[in-house]
């Protein structure tokens, strides 16, 4: 009987002061936490919605390395220059796997990219990219200088266009898709040579 009262005694006693103070802690570094990570989130999405902003802007205007990379312009106002966004900005912003939830202007500005590379870029804008990019890391270096390939190509440069094919797996060995990509334009390419050939 006095073994049961003591059990209920000690289960009816406060939590040991020092339990509670760790779980108030526990408790106030996640609410720390959170609270860090919604300000860092709200600034990643006022930055990304600005530089979706100056992207539109230059891919309206036809600028569409501008839109793409972005660039630096000159602000009388501030009196120094100020960096405008691109979409490939907007990407790598949120493009940590722990960045969640990610706007839509991210899904925008992923096609865009795409809608840029594929369709709008012209032979002087890669080429102005591949010469401001060489010897820096950029994600999007193989594509572009593979679209070069391809849009000389389309202008009949083929010696140039076969000169990139054949240069994308030992600059890029380490994206299979690029690789064979070119591989495919180049026996396109060949093929058409020799059906020239043929038919000269």
């Amino acid at each position: 009987m006095a073994d049961d009262a003591l059990q209920l005694e000690q289960q009816a006693a406060p939590p040991a002061p020092g339990h509670s103070r760790a779980l108030i802690l526990g408790l106030g570094a996640v609410a720390i936490f959170m609270v860090s990570y919604l300000l860092a989130w709200g600034d990643a999405y006022r930055l990304s919605a600005a530089y979706l902003k100056d992207a539109d802007t230059s891919f309206q205007d036809g600028r569409y390395l501008d839109a793409l990379m972005g660039y630096q312009e000159f602000s009388q106002a501030r009196g120094r220059y100020v960096q405008r966004g691109g979409y490939i900005q907007v990407e790598r912003i949120w493009a940590n796997r722990y960045a969640w939830p990610r706007p839509d202007a991210v899904q925008r500005a992923k096609e865009r990219i795409q809608e840029i590379l594929e369709q709008r870029l012209t032979i002087a804008e890669a080429e102005q990219f591949v010469q401001e990019n060489i010897g820096r890391k950029n994600p999007y270096m193989g594509i572009i200088y593979l679209r070069l390939g391809e849009l000389y190509e389309a202008e009949g440069r083929l010696r140039d266009a076969e000169d990139i094919y054949t240069s994308i797996p030992s600059l890029f060995p380490s994206d299979e898709a690029l690789i064979e990509r070119a591989r495919v334009n180049l026996e396109k390419l060949q093929q058409r040579d020799t059906g020239h050939l043929l038919t000269s």
